[in-house]
């Protein structure tokens, strides 16, 4: 990117949503790890919160591209980028999917929550392993590639080494792999998402209407709460993958070989592919922002350990101030007790002066006389 302004914008936006990705979600970990919340939506929050901290790290491999066109990782971070992408866009994308379709069971049906939970393991295990095996032509048909450049100038020419990732497939099979990708990745969750998330909607709009009328309006509440969380994460999913693969289906099927060649529609593309790659990563603070707002539980655990904390603290510095006042009153005590013992002392020599008043003036006469000789 040539651009500096630019530049400087994507990279300072670039760290800001990898360290707001990797503080919320692992905020969000402990939580649930704390409260021992072992319930669907809980058990896929947390999966997703991973996959988003996993697809936090390609920020690092996307931005080394914004400061040299070379590709600086080696082989394996060339596999390695390319293989978590499409691994943590699979696993995020098929989550959400599955969190819509949890939230539609727990409120259409009857089933038990440990059948639930089963479901819920199985359904892991699946976009875990689909997730793992569509990167497979990255892992073992992807090699780093020597590209030499030679630059011109009235003077000197200069020769520059450039290292790019490249796949060894044909053509063809880019395409028929590309088709695949689309369709398992997109076209697929993306209709589930969308009808489970309908539904939900419907079931919430009924749910709202009959509030007053119902009985039981703890339950109700907690399930519209989860509902709520679940339509909003399914929203900001829509919007920031969405922009993604409309851009990947562009790049893919639409836009001919000769067309990128040219100088502005090559740097347009460059921009944008910039822009919709951040937009899917904002995805991963969206989340368990939505997650921090929508469960009442989760203010009032982290208010409940910052009043501890401070009571903690409020504690330590009244005994620190306990043990002043103690060694202080030990103290005056003591000088008390020396006030009194001086006190009677004088008492005494006062009362033994006045039963003998010719006593000072013996002394007196005595010290004279021994002055004297």
């Amino acid at each position: 990117m040539n651009n500096i302004i630019l530049r400087n914008i994507f990279v300072f936006t670039s760290a800001a949503i990898f360290l707001g990705t990797i503080i919320l979600n692992l905020l969000a970990i402990v939580y649930i790890r704390s409260r021992r919340d072992r319930t669907s939506i809980a058990i896929l929050v947390v999966n997703l919160a991973i996959a988003d901290i996993i697809h936090a790290m390609g920020i690092i491999f996307f931005s080394s591209n914004l400061f040299t066109p070379s590709w600086v990782f080696g082989e394996f971070g060339c596999k390695f980028s390319l293989s978590i992408d499409v691994l943590c866009t699979v696993v995020i994308v098929y989550t959400v999917a599955a969190l819509s379709v949890e939230r539609y069971i727990d409120a259409r049906s009857k089933l038990t929550a440990k059948f639930r939970l089963i479901i819920t393991f199985i359904s892991l295990i699946i976009i875990w392993t689909v997730g793992l095996l569509l990167p497979y032509p990255f892992i073992f048909y992807t090699f780093l590639y020597d590209q030499t450049r030679t630059v011109n100038t009235n003077i000197t020419t200069t020769t520059t080494s450039i290292l790019t990732c490249r796949s060894v497939l044909s053509e063809r099979a880019l395409l028929i792999y590309e088709i695949v990708l689309y369709v398992m990745a997109f076209i697929i969750p993306y209709s589930i998402i969308v009808l489970f998330s309908l539904k939900l909607l419907r079931f919430l709009r009924q749910w709202l209407n009959r509030k007053q009328k119902l009985t039981r309006l703890n339950v109700v509440k907690r399930r519209t709460r989860g509902v709520k969380l679940v339509l909003c994460i399914v929203l900001s999913f829509l919007i920031c993958y969405t922009p993604f693969w409309i851009f990947k289906f562009y790049t893919s099927f639409l836009v001919d070989e000769t067309i990128r060649r040219r100088p502005l529609l090559r740097r347009f593309l460059t921009y944008a592919h910039q822009l919709v790659v951040l937009l899917s990563h904002i995805e991963g603070i969206l989340n368990p922002l939505f997650f921090i707002v929508l469960t009442e539980h989760f203010c009032r655990t982290f208010s409940k350990h910052r009043r501890k904390t401070l009571d903690f603290f409020g504690t330590k510095s009244s005994l620190i101030s306990r043990n002043g006042e103690r060694k202080s009153s030990i103290i005056n005590r003591k000088n008390s007790i020396r006030k009194i013992v001086t006190t009677a002392g004088n008492t005494e020599i006062n009362g033994l002066l006045s039963s003998h008043p010719t006593l000072c003036d013996d002394i007196d006469k005595i010290t004279v006389a021994v002055l004297s000789h």
